[in-house]
Parts: structure tokens; C-alpha cells; sequence
């Protein structure tokens, strides 16, 4: 039984009853497994093929592991070898262009980034050999019954799956991770149980030698992806070696959490050069947001970005209100053309917008954009965020996480801090899609992915994914970038085309440089001395603004001294009345004028 796609190592045991006995018959046989695509889990009825437990090997029993040509295709195409020819022309075209006013504009070449490894090692097929073994002996020592079914080799780890007899608790093998770890000499076992669709479960043990995903390498199998999916986002290579792209737009929210040191980073970096490699500028912009200011400096002043890399967290406070402000403001626009999201209103023509505008056809568009981009907000440390403006930042990110996706604004938060101080549980819930590589404990593991697991892991780019539209976790060894790879990657787009910013974003961010400059203060102050309300509601209502701008003034009005502190859901206390605030206010002017 050749399983070609689900794994690239095909570790099937036969009787040797099921070996040809002519020549001819050999070779026949052969070449149907060389040319065999299908995944065949287990073998049919009519055939006399028997899949043997691997434990009868020790028993004497004669068996083979495939024929020699096969396993060492196999073990090629175990380590992903692939074949690359000087000068040879790549799947994804550098002189791809987009025809609506990008012409000058080409996507980066795939010549930029780095070649996967070739290097394979001659012992992978053995470790995994002796694995079954050492796990078939370990299993019966504490008298668990099982039978070895399949595997799949990935890049770093391989999972066994394994069939448990009648009446054996699963509950009993899960207790056995951390024996079954010593026994393999392995730095983690993970268990898998059940397997999805199956009545099996699987068991990951790391592979003797970690190969490499590079970026270059699902690039060059992402052209389908492409067509198919509004924001493409290469994460890496699952269990069993089969490249994972995910859609942003379906998501459409992704939230990522590990230690130090565990690929958090890296795995930023190769989501946005997805974003680059994959959109132009006018598809999708992006907001970048860094509080340590030097894990996004490298892409300073590429042309995705519509305002510079942001590193004030006064200011990135802003920049969530601004999208939230934005996210309203799409949303009124969709409704005044009747559509529902900004796939069906990109989808529009010029006159069909006028017409369900009900605009003149002299009347100039200037202020209704033709095209709507995806927007991109990436946070690479939520937790320094929540800290500087926790009640602002958290409002912002729920009402994105809630609204933003019809209208194409899509988060990607990021922390090495996953407590639920920063992944609260409103933030958790309006976000299923999310990334967690290595933690320190399973308390860790559960407030990112509700389960345990993360724990388990092993670090440097391995991580667990949970899908949109499943709660089951994949896990997946991140795909590698460089940061020569990224300079070279933003040489190239910096020399093509420059950066577009957001005039009206900046004008929100430079507001948060000095909040008592706020122009709707004294209007706000008038509103809460007037009822004697200190409510962030019934500022939202009478000014019309958000609710992150409603809280700020309240707060401004703290710090003034005219309202009293946070009282949970109550109203705040006012302290002033208006003809003392207006006599207070004269005052101030009398000796401004003075000082003058």
C-alpha cells in the first residue's frame, strides 16, 4: 500500500505471500506504486495484501518494507528534495503585473529568497523504523493492546497511527506521553487522540533531523491559492509535508502567542512577505504596529504601508480608532450601493456606483473610493499595548474582531504574554482563528487555544493552528525567513514603488500627541456638567463619536478634576457644575490675557 500524497515515507509491512513471483510480475507491481496519487488507508477486501502490526518483525516473522528503488524515492521525497536547474524560470512570474493602474508595479521575485535544502539523511528511514518498534514494546509494557497503521512524516515530526484494541481507554495511552517520551529519548511526545474521521489515534515523535520550510518553497506551489484566496497566508508545512495556506479574508482575524524564542517573529515576517509576494498595493494595505521598534523596521516605507511604522503606543491606541471609525464608515458606503461586503462593491463599475448613489454624471467622486483594499492591522506585541490603554484598545479590537470582516479589515495580534489580562475572554471569542507556538504550561496553552498541547511543542517555527471553522488543531512547522531575505525583498519594492499614507490617519495619530487638545473637550465637558452624567455612552450618543474617543474624554475630565474616578457600569461622579466650570474657564482667560 503506497500512500504517495499523506505521507512521503510509505512504511507498510506485507506477508510474503503478497510479493510477485515472476519478475515481470515485480515490475508491474512497481511501477503502479511509482505512479500511484491516491490515499489508500487501508486495503481492500479482495486483495490478499495483510498490513502486519510492526511488532511481528521482532517476532521473526520474514516481512519487507517496500522494494529498494521505492524507499529511496520515498525518503526523497520524505525531505521535500526537489530539483532546481540553473537558470531554470520559477512557477510565480517577477513581471507579474496588475492592470489597473499598477502597471509599472511587478510583484517580487521568487529569485530573492532562499532555495529549500537538498540534504537528506540516509538514517531518517531507520529512526523511524526503531520509533515503531520502541513504541509497540512500550504500549505493551503497560499493557496497552495496539496495532501500528499508518504514519506520516512531516518536517519535523512523524505521527504514528496507531489502532487501539477493543475496551482500551484512550485516557490511558494520554497519561503515557511522558513515558513514551523517555522511552523514544525524544524532548516531547505528543498524542493526538482521536484522530478526526477515524477510530485511531495519532502519536507525534520528533524526527531524527528538523529540515528547513523556506518561504520560496510554498511560493512555488501557491499559484492555485492565488486565484482562489483574497489574502493568502503561507504559515508552513503540516504533519505530513503538505504546504498549509490559509485565507486572511476567511479567518478574518488571526491571533498569535508563544515564548521568546519560540518563531513569533518569524512567523510575522513570512506572513506579511506572503502579503507582498501575493497582493499589490492597491489590494492590500497594510498598519504596522511595533512596540519594541525594531521587529517591523525593516519594512519601513514599503507601498503596502498607509501610514509609517507605528511605535508610540499612545499613538497605536489611535490607530485602532481610526479603523474602527473607518470599519463605520465602509459599512455606510456598502449599505448607500446595496451590497453586502467589499467583494460585491470592488465588483461594481463606475456608473453602476453613480447610479445607486443616485449621483449626476458630472458629479465627481472624489470623496467615494472606486476600489476598496483589504486592510491589514498588524499588533506585534498586544500586551505593551493593553498595558499603555487596556479599556481603549480592548473596546477597539472587539468591535473590529465583531464588524470589520465584511468590510475587509482584518488583526493580527501577536504576544508572548498569552494571560488573560491580554487575551481576554471577549478579545478569545471574537477570535477562533489562532497560532500558538511553544508555551511554558498548559495553563498558557488553554488561554490561547482552549486546549492543551502547546506545551509540547518544539519550538523554533513548530506550532499549533487552529483553522477557521474547526476546533480541531493542526500542527505545522513554520515557514523560515531571513532578515537578509526581507531586506532584499524591501530593496526591491522600495525601488518600484513608494508608500501612499493615509493623510486622514494621520491627522488621528498626530490628536493622541496632546489629548487636552482634543477640539471636542470643552463641547463634552458642557454636555456632563449640563445633566450631570459622567456617561461615556451619552457622550457616543450626543457627539456621535466611538466609543474609544467617548472614554478618552472622560478620562481628560478625570485628570481635570471635573469628574470622579471609574465606578465599573455606574456613571462617574461630576464634581462641577456648569456656572463653576464657566467661571473656572474665565478665570484661566483672565490671566492668559494678563500674562500676554
Amino acid at each position: 500500500m503506497l500512500l504517495a500524497n499523506r505521507t512521503p515515507f510509505s512504511l507498510f509491512i506485507r506477508s510474503p505471500k503478497t510479493k510477485p513471483e515472476t519478475e515481470e510480475g515485480r515490475k508491474t507491481l512497481l511501477k503502479k506504486e511509482k505512479n500511484n496519487t491516491s490515499v489508500m488507508i487501508s486495503p481492500p477486501k479482495k486483495m490478499e495484501n495483510k498490513l502486519l502490526n510492526v511488532g511481528e518483525i521482532s517476532k521473526g516473522k520474514e516481512c519487507e518494507i517496500g522494494y529498494e528503488l521505492q524507499i529511496k524515492k520515498d525518503i526523497n521525497e520524505s525531505l521535500g528534495e526537489r530539483k532546481y536547474k540553473e537558470g531554470g524560470e520559477t512557477d510565480i512570474s517577477p513581471s507579474l503585473t496588475k492592470a489597473n493602474g499598477e502597471n509599472s508595479y511587478k510583484l517580487p521575485s521568487v529569485e530573492l529568497l532562499e532555495k529549500p535544502s537538498a540534504r537528506h539523511h540516509k538514517d531518517d528511514l531507520d529512526h523511524i523504523t526503531q520509533g515503531a518498534h520502541v513504541l509497540r514494546d512500550t504500549l505493551a509494557q503497560f499493557n496497552v493492546n495496539s496495532e501500528i497503521v499508518d504514519l506520516q512524516t512531516g518536517p519535523v515530526v512523524t505521527m504514528y497511527e496507531i489502532e487501539l484494541a477493543p475496551g482500551t481507554k484512550v485516557g490511558k495511552v494520554i497519561a503515557l506521553s511522558d513515558d513514551l517520551a523517555i522511552a523514544l529519548k525524544a524532548l516531547s511526545v505528543r498524542i493526538v487522540a482521536p484522530l478526526e474521521g477515524r477510530s485511531s489515534i495519532g502519536i507525534e515523535v520528533p524526527n531524527a533531523h528538523r529540515r528547513k520550510v523556506t518561504l520560496r518553497e510554498l511560493l512555488e506551489v501557491a499559484d492555485e491559492a492565488k486565484k482562489k484566496m483574497a489574502i493568502p497566508l503561507l504559515i508552513g508545512k503540516d504533519v505530513a509535508g503538505k504546504p498549509l495556506i490559509s485565507d486572511l479574508a476567511s479567518m478574518p482575524h488571526l491571533l498569535i502567542a508563544g515564548t521568546t524564542g519560540s518563531g513569533k517573529s518569524i512567523c510575522l515576517n513570512s506572513i506579511i512577505l506572503s502579503i507582498l509576494y501575493t497582493r499589490f498595493p492597491s489590494e492590500v494595505q497594510l498598519l504596522l504596529v511595533d512596540p519594541k521598534m525594531v521587529e517591523f523596521s525593516l519594512f519601513a516605507e514599503i507601498p503596502h504601508l498607509i501610514s509609517p511604522v507605528v511605535t508610540d503606543m499612545k499613538k497605536a491606541a489611535a490607530v485602532l480608532e481610526w479603523a474602527v471609525n473607518k470599519m463605520e464608515e465602509r459599512y455606510a458606503l456598502l449599505a448607500s450601493v446595496g451590497v453586502k461586503n467589499i467583494s460585491g462593491y470592488n465588483k461594481l463599475s463606475v456608473s453602476e456606483i453613480k447610479k445607486r448613489l443616485n449621483a449626476e454624471e458630472d458629479v465627481k467622486l472624489d470623496d467615494i473610493p472606486l476600489h476598496l483594499p483589504h486592510i491589514v492591522i498588524v499588533v506585534d506585541e498586544l500586551a505593551d499595548l493593553m498595558m499603555v490603554a487596556s479599556k481603549e484598545v480592548e473596546s477597539s479590537v472587539i468591535r473590529l474582531s465583531q464588524k470589520s470582516r465584511a468590510v475587509g479589515i482584518h488583526l493580527i495580534l501577536a504576544t508572548q504574554r498569552p494571560s488573560v489580562d491580554v487575551i481576554t475572554g471577549l478579545i478569545k471569542s471574537n477570535m477562533p482563528s489562532r497560532i500558538s507556538f511553544y508555551v511554558s504550561s498548559k495553563v498558557d496553552s488553554r488561554t490561547i487555544l482552549d486546549q492543551n498541547g502547546a506545551e509540547k511543542l518544539l519550538g523554533s517555527g513548530d506550532m499549533l493552528f487552529s483553522p477557521p471553522g474547526t476546533s480541531k488543531l493542526v500542527r505545522v512547522q513554520g515557514a523560515y525567513v531571513s532578515e537578509e531575505e526581507v531586506k532584499d525583498v524591501v530593496d526591491y519594492l522600495r525601488k518600484h514603488a513608494e508608500p501612499r499614507y493615509n493623510k486622514e490617519l494621520k491627522k488621528w495619530k498626530d490628536m493622541s500627541d496632546n489629548d487636552k487638545n482634543e477640539p471636542l473637550f470643552d463641547a463634552a465637558v458642557r454636555i456632563i456638567l449640563e445633566t450631570q452624567r459622567g456617561s461615556v455612552s451619552l457622550l457616543q450618543r450626543r457627539l456621535e463619536i466611538g466609543y474609544s474617543r467617548a472614554a478618552r474624554l472622560i478620562e481628560l475630565m478625570a485628570e481635570a478634576g471635573i469628574v470622579g474616578e471609574y465606578k465599573g457600569s455606574q456613571a462617574r461622579e461630576v464634581y462641577l457644575t456648569l456656572d463653576e466650570w464657566d467661571l473656572q474657564t474665565s478665570s484661566a482667560d483672565r490671566e492668559e490675557n494678563k500674562d500676554d
